[in-house]
């Protein structure tokens, strides 16, 4: 179930009322958990360097239709790998002038439940 997964927040912080860490669970954490996916770059991670995507790689190509088709590649490829509780269902790069932006449509496997996020990829 989607509301059994829990974790520390990203990003982390400490939480004001308990003086513990904050934890974040169920679709947010997921969302969290996207977001740390897409913004690792592979090989940062000491402990597990398959972890992460591409993207960074991508970063001083030209803004083009073949750029945005290897962006949603590795995103895809990224996600599937790393985050099992979703399956991608969209995943689309808008172009505007020196700026990607990715929005991303996905469900959550155990409860069907969709999810949407968009984020910048400059």
């Amino acid at each position: 179930m989607i509301e059994d997964v829990k974790g520390a927040t990203f990003p982390f912080r400490i939480d004001e009322s308990s003086g513990g860490i904050a934890w974040a669970g169920g679709r947010e954490k997921i969302r969290q958990n996207l977001r740390v996916i897409l913004g690792t770059r592979v090989g940062e991670r000491p402990m597990l360097r398959e972890f992460g995507t591409r993207l960074h790689s991508l970063l001083h190509s030209p803004n083009d239709e073949e750029l945005a088709e290897l962006v949603e590649s590795q995103i895809r490829q990224s996600l599937l790998q790393w985050e099992p509780r979703i399956l991608v269902t969209s995943a689309r790069v808008e172009r505007e002038e020196g700026e990607l932006r990715l929005r991303l449509e996905y469900v959550h496997t155990d409860e069907r439940v969709f999810g949407q996020m968009v984020l910048p990829l400059s």
